[in-house]
């Protein structure tokens, strides 16, 4: 038992060695040095995920969103919420956004386009700075500012990976962008950071066809029930590349609820508390709270 239980700690011990030395190699190649985020003068913010659930905490606490900078995801430009509450900081992560020209991308930006009359800062990974539709919704809209990260993923020893965090030279993996809208929060300077619409009930909404073709059924807050459709659960959301498979699915949800435990423990490193007020939520990486 004792010479097992040390193997395993040398194996870890090789294992984060190796990690850290390629993630910092990959800082040094990949990310941008010197890139900075807006230094909030507030205490607390709301990160808004769009899950179902939000629909619900916005109606019942819309004062109290008013009153507190937010950070929005993805499409929520299209929503009526989004001229109501007037989010402060708005996340992309995924190249779908501004690689994919289809319905959904191009009414998210003309809503941005031409609903955004506050100053807003579009947070993107410093990758796509160059992409036509951010560099256009800048110019047609000065009230958005486009504010890049450094999407560059670290695996390792933790007290490095902090530091390099901190630096905003990388982060943990984000499958998810909630997860990174969480992470941005924790550098913007925010003390106390509260997540909501967070139901990450994915596993509710499974199927799995006849011909062993797993399908999900997407739920957004904004969406009617009569909306919601099963569609097959394609690599990277391109059709081309065919569909995932289960084992694939469910490794996708375990890195995902990991990287939370990631981004809590990071957080209390930068002496900030992350709490998840969502009404319905499997998230047990933080504190839960009621609004």
């Amino acid at each position: 038992m004792a010479v097992e239980k040390t193997y395993k700690r040398f194996a870890s011990f090789v294992s984060q060695s190796i990690n850290t030395s390629l993630s910092v190699l990959k800082i040094l190649l990949q990310s941008t040095f010197g890139l900075r985020l807006p230094v909030t003068s507030n205490n607390k913010c709301f990160v808004l995920a769009n899950g179902p659930s939000l629909k619900k905490s916005l109606e019942q606490h819309t004062a109290l969103f008013k009153n507190h900078p937010l950070i929005c995801v993805n499409t929520f430009a299209m929503t009526a919420e989004f001229t109501e509450l007037k989010p402060m900081y708005y996340v992309m992560l995924d190249p779908f956004f501004w690689e994919i020209k289809n319905e959904t991308t191009t009414a998210t930006f003309n809503a941005l386009e031409k609903r955004t009359d506050w100053l807003l800062y579009l947070m993107v990974p410093k990758h796509a700075l160059k992409q036509p539709v951010l560099l256009g919704l800048q110019k047609k809209n000065p009230n958005i500012q486009i504010t890049p990260f450094n999407y560059t993923v670290f695996k390792g020893f933790p007290s490095i990976a902090h530091w390099f965090y901190k630096k905003n030279l990388a982060m943990p993996q984000s499958l998810n962008v909630s997860i990174t809208a969480l992470f941005l929060g924790v550098n913007l300077g925010f003390k106390d950071v509260i997540l909501v619409g967070a139901d990450h009930t994915w596993h509710e909404n499974l199927h799995m066809s006849d011909d062993n073709i797993l399908h999900t059924k997407v739920t957004h807050f904004y969406e009617n029930d009569n909306e919601i459709k099963y569609v097959p659960f394609y690599k990277g959301g391109h059709k081309e590349k065919g569909t995932q498979k289960a084992h694939e699915f469910f490794d996708i949800w375990s890195r995902t609820f990991y990287a939370y435990m990631l981004i809590n423990n990071y957080a209390v490193y930068h002496q900030c508390t992350i709490s998840n007020a969502s009404d319905v939520s499997f998230i047990d990486a933080f504190k839960r709270i009621k609004l």
